[in-house]
């Protein structure tokens, strides 16, 4: 069309302010107005109208594909909540946390420090770490979307440690929301009803509450009277619900389309304040009550939580209530033999996969125990993961896992001398050869297409101090055998314990050259990545801003290359220990489980597995300009807030420390 109109007559144009460049942030020919500005000046006014015709045709029809979120977290430093909602124009998920330890919510007047902070007429970002979430939901429907683009709110997310309940039952939610998600700390009384009812449109509700979640609303006749004859409610997932069986019964009357039900660490034991009494739950009524709705139920899961002093309900015959479901969620001690029999016989195949910890855990050397009553492992899980071929087109994968299930080479036992020597820790002196071979077979996961994973990882056996060994094998794995990951989401928790050592931080600094995340760099479709650890070590920018653009220029390789060439003599010691270990293991290293250890693109990419070296090489392909870094990434978190712009990640996590009175006002806010 555009040939016909001849369109290449240079026409005057306005003249566009300059953009400075900048060496260290590389930009894209988008990026630069001079340049559109002087390929746009060949187009005559006919072309022109043609174009913004097409142009504005096709962001009508293509803006349904783009979901723009909005996320805050008050453990953000010098992050202001209101510059947050300036951008809530069109925004279609809002993402809130305020999980602060340093502060208390309990008695805040939310309403009064917000008057309070707009009566200043300013407002210091330091300051402003004492709103909680609370005054930014309040705030959502102040904003103002772009006309002819009105996207409404329609995903709400948020938690915190501690809010009124209160206050939430009296919240008005945006009427637009079809998913909402609340996670809180602590025991909560909320009227789900009245959230229902508030938000006609919701599909999904998700509620998670570390002590119970109180449903209120459908026994009483002022709740029923407010609930219309039919619910949009696809997904409903209640985490430690407290309440009576005929509430939920009541509910899923009201909910034909409902295909989703989760009960997760529910509690059979009900006390009714009003009389005094208590109630148990009948499962066996509760699940003839969903049989007879003819719900869709394409996945229904029901965890109780264990006493010690009582057996679980029987999950084998939940699974035959929904036979043909592709996702599906279990506790970890769900996992008998009889639950993965069906997993691996049911002609479906999964596209998720979710393994829940629960409540009260402790860390034994080979898995968990509930009140050292109830042990259980991660093999049943292992064994799924790598010999099901049900789980081969699995996309989503969200479990707690150990690092002896991915160290198919056995070399996680070589590290205690190499480590020790370094430290002059005589005590954690071995033999190679007197080391016992582990008990867990390692084995490669069966599901090539993994797109979303969030691992919890353990490490239970006795490691060394500054164990980076076991991260360096948990991202060489991952990179290798899920190379079209999405979303990956790392978690180390801080209650994980080994055996010998007592300080969970001593085990791993996963954020370090040397402890191997730049072995994810080769994961071409990644756009979100969050490492999540407590204590965030990392003195060199250089070694860890490689995840930002800036951080990818001569200096900074530069700067990576002098921190490897230190590592002369641990890669000579490496190297003689690893030659050992393949003399004498070589008997035990062909055990992997799975069908793709005969993949030889996946064999060639764990050889390193695990070693120094692995990360020597993987630096030296960066280097390399042809070498793309995680292309599409682009929401990273290294710590426990939620993800953000690389670069604004970056330069947060090594920012100066702020001087004068702006050191003296966060010091206040963080000790209050």
């Amino acid at each position: 069309m555009l040939l016909r109109l001849s369109p290449f007559a240079k026409h005057s144009q306005s003249l566009v302010p300059s953009t400075p460049s900048s060496s260290s942030h590389p930009t894209s020919p988008l990026d630069v107005p001079e340049l559109l500005q002087h390929i746009f000046s060949f187009l005559n006014q006919r072309a022109l109208r043609t174009v913004f015709l097409v142009c504005r045709k096709w962001l009508y029809l293509s803006q349904h594909r783009h979901r723009r979120e909005v996320i805050w977290d008050v453990r953000w430093e010098h992050s202001s909540p209101f510059k947050t909602l300036t951008r809530l124009g069109g925004a279609e998920r809002l993402v809130l946390h305020n999980g602060q330890w340093g502060l208390s919510w309990i008695s805040l007047d939310l309403r009064s420090i917000l008057q309070g902070i707009q009566a200043a007429k300013g407002y210091n970002p330091f300051v402003l770490l004492g709103i909680t979430v609370g005054t930014l939901v309040k705030t959502v429907k102040r904003s103002h979307p772009i006309n002819g683009f009105i996207h409404p709110l329609r995903e709400l997310v948020f938690s915190t440690w501690d809010i009124k309940g209160e206050w939430v039952n009296s919240l008005a939610f945006p009427e637009t929301l079809t998913s909402l998600k609340m996670e809180k700390l602590c025991e909560f009384r909320v009227d789900i009803i009245r959230i229902l009812v508030v938000c006609p449109l919701l599909e999904s509700l998700d509620l998670y509450f570390d002590m119970c979640v109180w449903g209120e609303g459908p026994c009483t006749d002022q709740g029923k009277d407010a609930l219309p004859a039919r619910l949009p409610l696809r997904s409903l997932v209640l985490t430690n619900l407290n309440a009576p069986q005929s509430w939920l019964e009541d509910l899923l009357t009201l909910t034909p389309n409902l295909d989703t039900l989760k009960l997760i660490d529910h509690d059979k034991h009900y006390i009714n304040h009003t009389n005094r009494t208590w109630e148990y739950w009948d499962w066996d009524r509760l699940r003839n009550h969903l049989q007879s709705l003819s719900l869709p139920r394409k996945q229904l899961f029901y965890g109780e939580y264990w006493y010690h002093n009582n057996e679980l309900a029987p999950l084998e015959a939940d699974l035959t209530i929904c036979p043909k479901a592709q996702d599906h969620t279990f506790l970890y001690y769900n996992l008998t033999p009889t639950v993965l029999t069906f997993l691996d016989e049911q002609p479906v195949f999964l596209t998720s996969l979710e393994i829940l910890q629960p409540k009260y855990t402790h860390c034994v050397y080979d898995g968990w125990n509930l009140h050292n009553k109830l042990p259980y492992t991660a093999r049943p899980l292992h064994q799924l993961l790598c010999e099901c071929p049900n789980l081969r087109h699995l996309k989503t994968l969200k479990m707690h896992y150990m690092t002896d299930f991915m160290d198919v080479h056995r070399r996680i036992p070589i590290y205690p001398v190499l480590s020790s020597t370094d430290q002059g820790q005589e005590g954690w002196l071995e033999d190679v050869q007197e080391a016992l071979p582990p008990n867990n077979v390692p084995g490669i996961w069966i599901c090539r297409g993994l797109e979303t994973l969030h691992l919890e990882l353990h490490v239970h056996d006795q490691a060394i101090e500054k164990g980076k060994h076991h991260s360096r094998i948990l991202y060489g794995y991952i990179a290798t055998v899920c190379p079209q990951l999405i979303n990956l989401r790392i978690r180390f928790p801080h209650f994980c314990q080994s055996l010998s050592i007592k300080s969970w931080s001593s085990k791993y600094e996963p954020y370090v050259l040397e402890g191997g995340l730049c072995l994810l760099s080769k994961l071409q479709h990644l756009e979100r990545l969050w490492i999540s650890h407590g204590i965030f070590v990392c003195e060199n920018p250089s070694e860890l801003n490689w995840l930002a653009k800036f951080g990818r220029t001569e200096e900074h390789r530069a700067r990576r290359r002098e921190v490897v060439d230190g590592w002369g003599s641990r890669l000579r010691g490496e190297a003689m220990l690893e030659a050992d270990r393949f003399e004498k293991c070589a008997g035990i290293a062909g055990e992997i489980l799975g069908a793709r250890a005969f993949d030889e693109e996946v064999v060639t990419g764990l050889e390193n597995l695990g070693l120094l070296q692995d990360v020597v090489n993987t630096v030296a392909e960066m280097d390399a300009d042809e070498y793309k870094i995680l292309p599409e990434l682009f929401k990273v978190a290294c710590g426990i807030h939620h993800e953000r712009n690389p670069e604004k990640e970056i330069k947060a996590l090594f920012h100066s420390p702020p001087v004068g009175l702006k050191a003296k006002l966060l010091s206040r806010v963080s000790t209050s």
